[in-house]
């Protein structure tokens, strides 16, 4: 995105993998603190000058260590708060079908080492627990980030009462990039979009499938270990596997609704934001940041876990289709004024300059109020790479370094126009 807008970037990115081989002991040592990696990110920082560095996933191949290499270099730097890493050893707090935070205060990580919470292992959950108290206690993220970045206020929150030392966090959304297929929902479905497993609700959205009294089609797009609940035909469901970018983006523009029954609190739920891009109402769990993205004008929300609340409010949305097409058109609206590239790359410019001006850089051209706060509710990524600005932000240049790896109820006004939505179904659907 930042390139897009003119600006310079340097990029620095390992890969996981590049760990293997180095036996358990190294790679433990590395998670929690890869001198190498620091000095690799000091000396880059300082030959060329950078100014701005953001973080966007240093774990585990970087470590939170080139935080401190930055900032020690002079470097004005930024961190991308995109999961709970720095507070769950899983990262996504959900454990055992059910949310957890168990973890999210403690000072030491007791519970995810005892319930293996990291690739069902004791010992690697007990690596990750060590690196995030050693970080905790060292104040490595206080001492060494002038801002960190949560997507919505549900993640801002987390970290604050969570009382693990933290730079001042502001909220900007992550955005779609590419220009997305425009659709009016001609399909007459409901789409799932994600991993098939249980803490993204498929269990819920099954159940409450079978619950509907105004039935209507349902896709489902993606893979993951609770696939073998679609291996048997089931009535009004069609399974379409995995598919590629564009033809999921198709789908999401045929379909009447999106559906996100997550039973875990998301960060953000980046699917949201892309079905309002191709003007697609959304039905969502009422929990985590991706509850904040929706309101009344483009979709609703129902009781996360609960199916029989979840079948209800598609049957109103079915029931009284008027108003569930007409808030395709809100959808839309809401997308192109809360994120797209060109609002994010101002919020992010915006965010730049504050940190600069932290960082005790004066002359910044465009600083930011000194209370900034992006609010989704008031316009101004799941890349994982930071970015380092070798020249003033007046200018084009940034820099990035990478690790990569891998409630509000349903409408109360009520909704008309049953036969319009029954239409639009497939011939599958009795409303056909």
């Amino acid at each position: 995105m930042l390139e897009s807008f003119g600006h310079r970037v340097t990029r620095f990115t390992r890969m996981n993998d590049s760990m293997s081989g180095a036996g358990a002991i190294a790679n433990a040592r590395m998670t929690v603190w890869n001198s190498g990696i620091a000095d690799e990110i000091h000396d880059l920082v300082k030959q060329q000058e950078i100014e701005v560095v953001h973080f966007h996933n240093t774990f585990p191949a970087i470590s939170p260590a080139a935080i401190k290499a930055a900032h020690d270099a002079g470097a004005a730097t930024v961190l991308t708060l995109h999961n709970s890493r720095i507070l769950c050893a899983k990262a996504v707090c959900f454990r055992d079908g059910q949310p957890c935070t168990d973890c999210v205060s403690a000072t030491f990580a007791t519970p995810a080492i005892r319930h293996a919470c990291f690739h069902d292992s004791r010992l690697a959950s007990g690596v990750v627990a060590v690196k995030n108290w050693l970080h905790r206690s060292r104040k490595t993220y206080q001492r060494s980030l002038n801002l960190a970045i949560a997507p919505t206020q549900f993640v801002k929150t987390r970290f604050e009462e969570s009382g693990h030392p933290m730079p001042p966090i502001v909220v900007k959304p992550h955005f779609v990039e590419s220009e997305l297929p425009l659709g009016e929902g001609e399909g007459g479905y409901a789409l799932f979009v994600g991993r098939l497993s249980e803490e993204k609700g498929l269990k819920v959205l099954l159940d409450a499938w079978e619950r509907l009294t105004q039935p209507i089609p349902l896709k489902i797009i993606g893979d993951g270990p609770l696939k073998h609940l679609l291996d048997q035909p089931r009535e009004n469901v069609e399974y379409l596997g995995r598919l590629e970018q564009d033809a999921v983006y198709q789908t999401m523009a045929d379909a009447a609704m999106l559906i996100l029954p997550s039973h875990c609190a998301e960060s953000f739920g980046r699917v949201v934001v892309e079905a309002f891009a191709c003007g697609t109402p959304v039905v969502c769990a009422n929990q985590g940041g991706q509850a904040e993205l929706v309101h009344p004008a483009v979709g609703a929300l129902f009781q996360s876990g609960d199916a029989s609340e979840l079948a209800s409010v598609v049957d109103r949305f079915v029931e009284y289709a008027e108003e569930t097409i007409a808030m395709r058109d809100a959808a839309r609206e809401e997308y192109e004024s809360k994120y797209t590239a060109a609002i994010n790359h101002e919020q992010l410019l915006q965010i730049y300059e504050r940190a600069l001006v932290a960082r005790g850089r004066n002359d910044a051209t465009r600083v930011a109020d000194s209370d900034l706060r992006i609010d989704l509710q008031h316009p101004v990524g799941s890349s994982v790479e930071p970015h380092l600005a070798p020249t003033p932000l007046a200018e084009p240049a940034t820099f990035s370094q990478a690790n990569s790896s891998q409630s509000e109820q349903a409408h109360d006004k009520p909704l008309r126009g049953h036969d319009e939505l029954g239409r639009r179904a497939s011939s599958r659907s009795p409303l056909g």
